[in-house]
């Protein structure tokens, strides 16, 4: 919103800059001397002169989406351009005497100069066309617009540039209703104005070094850890509910779109996945849900930043995942992996992905290289029995994250392989590994890695959208230990796992030996070799397994 409400001052102060002056009249000039009204001419000069800004605009930014650009070349761009910004605003003289703001001036002039002799409604376009690139190379107000607009998603960046649209066009639209007279003394009182101008250009410097040294992202997250978090949490859960009472609807009436005329999948998954083989896909698909974000509205990272672990400053009972490499530690923590789900990195030279899905409570480490080659993954935006289905970058194959399978697509009937992993507090974490890396907030996006959008989810039994089936043996959502045995799945209850014991259990003719020590978990077979797990609430791995699934509890 902030950024918002200056698009719009930077609109309105470009009428002000130094070499827009000068052009006042000209839109004054279109307009009826005898009325004190806007002219139908005027409109037409300012409509095309604001078109003329915003096809400028797009053309520019439509140059950076070839290339990918990381994020803190943007911070230091923005940055940079604002502080530029403030300085010439104060000494506007450094920008008119630009040499390329000069010849675009005079390449302008004679356009004007030629629609404003047309005495028709072409001619008005033309003035205000031509207007255009003087209004924007003229005015480095417009600089403020490129330095927000370029490294914003298209859709934040078209309402930066709209509210840019509308002060501009609400300040001329002023002016030429105030005609001549408020034009004269607009420009009698340049010297008021530029004390003005001269604060603008000081607050601008102050935003620039804001940008630079990240402090941007750093208020954000206080605004939105104050409370606001709850707004945006109140908003999900309403557009979750929505969309499922959309599905329902769909279901209920057969609506479905495919590749094939047999298919049953869900349209919502048809309709993001076009590039899906769907000819072979896991029935159970057709139980998918929407929940509520859509394709990659939940955005997975791919480029994690860390820092060290010491520097780590939220709450020491945040649950992380620990991915222990022969050269590096890292670390990832619930905090993080709840807004995002998956974390694409690489440990050791081995590309993995960190996945956790927030309804479920399941945390899985997966490796990336897959039969056809290195994937990424990316969060599909449906849900199978309340759990997240995954995609593959490269051939939009769906999976399950609980499971690894794959669920349609190029892949259909692989599994992807397990990593090992630990699951820790940070506060464990902290002191057991002093060394470590943890994900830093520093994501590239905005959110209240704080607060918990989900809170109050694991303490009751309630669902977003309830599995099809439930196991009332233990709490729904009890945190279990997973793994396979001889291919037989196994669930063993986390915190009945007392640190310091050791614990043995069988199945399929096999045993299998489960050690917990200094909070680390251990599963090895009766070779010693290392079993991978992972962690699931129990209503999901029950749902899942209810048929072939053993449980063993300590406990018993």
């Amino acid at each position: 919103m902030i950024f918002l409400s200056i698009s719009i001052l930077a609109g309105v102060l470009t009428i002000l800059a130094p070499c827009v002056l000068p052009l006042l009249p000209v839109i004054v000039g279109t307009s009826d001397g005898s009325k004190r009204k806007v002219s139908r001419q005027s409109i037409t000069v300012i409509l095309s002169l604001s078109v003329s800004v915003i096809l400028f605009t797009l053309l520019i930014k439509a140059t950076t989406l070839f290339f990918t650009i990381p994020e803190s070349f943007w911070q230091w761009f923005s940055g940079s351009v604002l502080i530029i910004l403030g300085i010439v605003t104060i000494f506007p003289k450094l920008w008119s005497n630009i040499a390329f703001i000069q010849s675009i001036h005079k390449v302008s002039n004679k356009s004007l100069g030629s629609g404003y002799q047309k005495k028709s409604i072409y001619g008005d376009i033309v003035v205000g066309a031509s207007l255009g690139p003087v209004f924007t190379t003229c005015s480095p107000t417009y600089f403020f617009i490129l330095a927000t607009v370029l490294p914003a998603s298209l859709l934040t960046g078209m309402i930066y540039l709209f509210g840019f649209t509308f002060g501009m066009a609400l300040s001329l639209l002023f002016v030429a209703y105030l005609g001549q007279k408020m034009t004269q003394k607009i420009v009698a009182k340049e010297k008021t104005i530029d004390v003005v101008k001269k604060g603008f250009g000081i607050l601008f410097i102050i935003m620039g070094l804001v940008f630079i040294t990240g402090y941007d992202k750093k208020l954000s997250t206080l605004i939105l850890d104050s409370g606001y978090g709850a707004t945006i949490n109140l908003e999900e859960r309403l557009i979750e509910q929505s969309n499922k009472e959309s599905f329902l609807e769909e279901k209920n009436t057969d609506t479905y779109s495919s590749h094939q005329s047999s298919s049953m999948i869900p349209s919502f998954l048809t309709r993001s996945f076009t590039s899906t083989d769907w000819s072979k896909y896991d029935p159970s698909l057709e139980d998918a849900l929407s929940g509520g974000p859509s394709k990659d509205g939940i955005p997975a990272i791919d480029n994690p930043q860390f820092e060290k672990v010491s520097d780590f400053t939220r709450s020491g009972d945040i649950q992380a995942i620990v991915l222990k490499g022969d050269r590096e530690i890292k670390v990832y923590p619930y905090n993080i992996l709840t807004w995002h789900e998956i974390v694409n990195d690489v440990v050791d030279d081995i590309p993995v992905a960190v996945t956790f899905c927030p309804l479920c409570g399941s945390a899985i480490v997966y490796d990336r290289r897959l039969s056809g080659g290195v994937s990424t993954f990316g969060v599909s935006g449906g849900l199978l029995e309340s759990n997240m289905i995954m995609y593959d970058r490269e051939t939009e194959s769906l999976w399950q994250q609980s499971t690894g399978k794959s669920l349609a697509g190029f892949y259909f009937g692989e599994t992807l392989k397990f990593v090992e992993f630990q699951l820790m507090s940070m506060k464990d974490v902290i002191e057991k590994f002093p060394n470590a890396l943890v994900l830093s907030e520093k994501t590239g996006h905005i959110r209240a890695y704080g607060s918990n959008p989900y809170s109050g989810y694991e303490e009751n039994e309630g669902f977003f959208f309830a599995p099809s089936f439930e196991d009332s043996r233990y709490p729904s959502k009890e945190i279990f230990v997973a793994f396979y045995l001889g291919g037989t799945p196994v669930a063993v209850p986390w915190l009945s796992l007392i640190d310091g014991n050791t614990y043995t259990t069988k199945a399929e003719n096999s045993s299998v030996v489960i050690t917990k020590e200094g909070g680390e978990l251990s599963i090895t077979s009766e070779r010693g070799e290392k079993i991978p797990f992972y962690f699931e609430m129990w209503f999901s791995w029950a749902v899942q397994n209810q048929d072939n699934g053993i449980v063993f509890d300590p406990k018993f």
